[in-house]
């Protein structure tokens, strides 16, 4: 990709003496590569640092083990410890968690929209007519349509058929996909470079107007002068081994922008000494936390074919559940199928029959993100009591939906209940299920869409950074992923994290073009 610089070939003289830019960003994912579209196009010199390696159409074709050791954080099994182990799922890409994630779209939810006006000042620069229009544009640069019909597979369909069943509203998802030949290989990156993540989409637009970027190259800390960011050292990475190599020093002449993760920005702004007034960085830690239902059916399914994620519904929204398909490769849906050895493989046998649905929770719970002793990250993170009655209701009605469209055997994933349903004892399982003990340990769910570690607002005693997105405690370094989020969203961030850094970026060029000027 233009504008691409592996490590191992950066010129000597940045190896030696680093780079200098207007603007440094952290991360080239949703946030970064926003905001590198727009200050690039504002006229301003932007440099993008990113962990992880760019990932070329071969890569994307490999099996899933090779994919997730290469493009996912810590392989696929970064974890947050609590009550009980649940993974965190993070790309670490150029382009970041979008280009291997389901491509769905969401905007900002108007309830969520309105508490963080009123409880956070987002006002200042996020009011609504501001964020609509930069979805429009959104919607335009990234191809955003629903699903076509004959791009949902039949494991998107089916969840169609038992939501309409339940009298339940559900519709095909909008998803950022131009010309989507329905492989249903998503999570390793699109095979057929269909989808049209950060690496497609507005970071060509941003090297295109002089931006560049520079793979495997971990940032360890923001370096100051005079109580103003001023640029980051950071650590070069080999290519193959992922081994720390020479540290390099880059300079910004304007601002440096962390874009790096609710998990990664609080660590580097910790390293960096932010977070001495308050508490509050790495605290605050949100996630939506999900769980899934397996159903078997008489006839073919096939996940394989179809949107990895090509249908879902809000319908119980305002009780903090969302419901949507999900498509895996047997690899992966083999670790939901009960049995070991020739059982197993008697399972494996009826994965062609097999759909999957999932229920994701915009949980109450609050975790924190810390280094641990030996110098990694710490995740901790605990669903609360009511947080896990939302799961189970939404488990139940995943088990109630698949019943209706015609599932003979589910396999409801949750400890207390039997492992291979047959339908016709459902109703005795969910009064089982209604009774069991809100303990964390009895589903096997997974986080994603991870918030609030850095959090906005006007209040420093209070809030990380300020409503335009500026450190409190460090002028010139500002945060524009899903950090500063307040609350959770219920939906998937990926457009609200592009269109708040988009807004954020423009009010940084707008005030850089204007201190050029004088």
């Amino acid at each position: 990709m233009t504008g691409v610089h592996r490590a191992d070939a950066l010129p000597a003289e940045v190896r030696r003496h680093g780079d200098i830019a207007d603007v440094i960003i952290v991360g080239s994912g949703a946030a970064g590569s926003a905001a590198a579209r727009v200050l690039a196009e504002a006229g301003l010199d932007v440099l993008v640092l990113e962990e992880g390696a760019p990932i070329g159409l071969a890569e994307r074709r490999r099996d899933v083990f090779s994919g997730f050791a290469a493009h996912w954080r810590d392989a696929g099994f970064q974890v947050a410890e609590g009550r009980a182990f649940t993974p965190v799922l993070q790309g670490v890409c150029v382009g970041g968690t979008t280009v291997v994630n389901g491509a769905i779209i969401h905007r900002l939810p108007e309830p969520i929209h309105r508490q963080w006006l009123r409880e956070h000042g987002a006002g200042h620069l996020f009011d609504a007519r501001s964020l609509e229009r930069i979805f429009d544009t959104l919607d335009r640069e990234l191809s955003v349509a629903p699903v076509a019909p004959d791009h949902q597979g039949e494991n998107n369909r089916l969840m169609g058929v038992g939501f309409d069943a339940l009298g339940l509203s559900s519709h095909p998802i909008a998803r950022n996909v131009a010309g989507c030949e329905a492989s249903a290989r998503c999570l390793q990156g699109c095979p057929n470079e269909r989808k049209r993540s950060m690496d497609a989409t507005l970071l060509p637009r941003a090297f295109a107007d002089g931006a560049r970027l520079y793979a495997d190259c971990r940032v360890e800390r923001v370096l100051t002068r005079g109580g103003r960011a001023v640029g980051v050292r950071a650590r070069l990475l080999d290519a193959i081994t992922r081994a720390p190599g020479p540290a390099v020093t880059f300079r910004a002449r304007r601002a440096v922008v962390l874009a790096a993760s609710a998990v990664e920005t609080p660590r580097l702004l910790r390293r960096s000494g932010v977070g001495r007034t308050t508490d509050l960085v790495g605290r605050r830690f949100q996630a939506h936390p999900g769980t899934a239902v397996l159903a078997e059916f008489d006839a073919p399914v096939e996940m394989w074919k179809g949107a990895t994620q090509g249908h879902e519904s809000l319908a119980r929204w305002d009780e903090r559940m969302k419901f949507e398909a999900l498509a895996l490769p047997p690899e992966l849906g083999a670790v939901r199928l009960p049995g070991l050895g020739p059982a197993l493989g008697d399972e494996m046998r009826r994965y062609g029959h097999i759909a999957q649905w999932a229920v994701q929770v915009r949980a109450r719970a609050h975790g924190r993100v810390t280094e641990s002793l030996l110098g990694g990250k710490r995740i901790r993170y605990d669903l609360e009591d009511a947080d896990m009655e939302v799961v189970k209701s939404g488990v139940a009605t995943l088990m109630q939906a698949a019943a209706a469209a015609g599932a003979r055997v589910l396999y409801p994933g949750v400890h207390g209940l039997a492992e291979r349903l047959p339908v016709a004892d459902l109703p005795a399982a969910l009064r089982t299920l209604s009774g069991l003990s809100p303990d964390p340990r009895r589903v096997h769910c997974i986080m994603a869409h991870l918030f609030g570690t850095a959090v906005m607002g006007e209040d420093p005693g209070s809030a990380v950074v300020s409503p335009s997105l500026e450190c409190h405690e460090l002028p010139g370094l500002y945060v524009f992923d899903s950090s500063v989020f307040p609350t959770n969203l219920g939906v998937n961030p990926q457009h609200t994290i592009c269109a708040m850094a988009w807004r954020a970026a423009e009010a940084l060029a707008e005030s850089a073009v204007a201190a050029q000027a004088s």
